[in-house]
């Protein structure tokens, strides 16, 4: 047991010092580049912290390539898309929200939030006959290039007028990115060492499988997002933060899944399509209605959003895991 807490303690190291490193590096592209927080969030800051979520639609769809079940490596693949959606709207966001306000615009509500749900419905709608083929992968993939080259073209009027800070220390954009590598790597590795060390643990208690797998292994799935914006809020990086938060859950949802679909395609659960599909609809509602108060998350509504996921957990463990 020694052995799984020193490595859990040196893994919960690992994050921060590794989300410090890329979120300064984030930070250092962005005034270089004259680049918005929140434009860096949803793109760069997104697609990196789906790194883990778009690997596994690759190796699962070169998985089915080689001859292995498709229902078993779908049903993970596709999961893994629609739970780690689920732990980043209510559980990660409402950790994220007691440590720090997070504020956006309402022109930049109505953009990503009309993103955010026009995502899950066409998720819904490739997913309605139960599976989704290559063809089908192409068409979310090119949505969210869409998505992401209009981001780039709302963003070039700011960034020509921007002026760069006075006293910003200048910095070489070959360290930063390297920077930013490193952190990010550091950052993954030290997730699995937690996850790891977390399960080992939960075992030695006799902690029921199920429990430790929804909690532990989907809390592991989101501690990039959680440590990176966590660290993002601390240094003042708001938009970083919020952008990650709402860009990571548009790219999981067609990015990460478009890409494996388009090798081998999948199949689809039909609990997915009738319990945590319409799940994420209602998620997704309740997070603008929240923003749209008073264009921020405050503490209170955070802890709204972790209630929301307690009973998401209630409910999946009650009705939806098979005994």
């Amino acid at each position: 047991m020694m052995e799984s807490l020193v490595s859990l303690m040196l893994g919960l190291l690992g994050l921060l010092l590794g989300s410090r490193l890329a979120v300064t590096g984030y930070e250092n592209v962005a005034r270089r580049f004259r680049l918005s927080h929140l434009f860096i969030g949803l793109t760069v800051v997104a697609i990196g912290t789906s790194l883990p979520e778009i690997s596994v639609s690759v190796i699962g769809a070169l998985d089915i390539l080689m001859g292995a079940e498709m229902s078993e490596v779908s049903g993970i693949v596709v999961g893994n898309k629609i739970g780690s959606y689920i732990n980043q709207v209510t559980l990660i966001m409402g950790i994220v929200g007691l440590v720090g306000l997070m504020s956006i615009t309402k022109r930049e509500l109505k953009r990503e939030g009309t993103m955010l749900i026009l995502s899950i419905i066409l998720f819904s709608l490739v997913s309605l006959d139960l599976k989704i083929t290559p063809l089908e992968g192409v068409v979310v993939t090119i949505a969210y290039l869409i998505y992401f080259i209009y981001l780039v073209k709302q963003e070039a009027p700011s960034r020509s007028t921007a002026r760069v800070e006075e006293g910003t220390p200048k910095t070489h954009p070959f360290r930063d990115i390297l920077m930013i590598l490193i952190g990010m790597g550091v950052l993954f590795y030290a997730g699995e060492v937690v996850v790891r060390s977390s399960v080992q643990l939960a075992e030695l208690l006799h902690i029921h499988t199920s429990v430790a797998g929804l909690l532990i292994v989907g809390l592991g799935t989101g501690l990039p997002e959680l440590t990176i914006d966590v660290t993002a809020l601390r240094r003042g990086a708001t938009g970083i933060a919020v952008g990650d938060m709402i860009g990571s859950n548009i790219c999981d949802i067609l990015l990460s899944l478009g890409v494996g679909a388009m090798i081998s395609g999948f199949t689809v659960d039909p609990v997915l399509l009738r319990f945590d599909t319409p799940f994420m609809f209602l998620i997704a509602f309740l997070v603008l209605g929240l923003f749209m108060r008073n264009m921020r998350l405050e503490r209170k509504e955070a802890l709204v959003l972790i209630l929301v996921y307690v009973f998401y957990v209630g409910l999946k463990l009650t009705f939806f895991t098979g005994g």
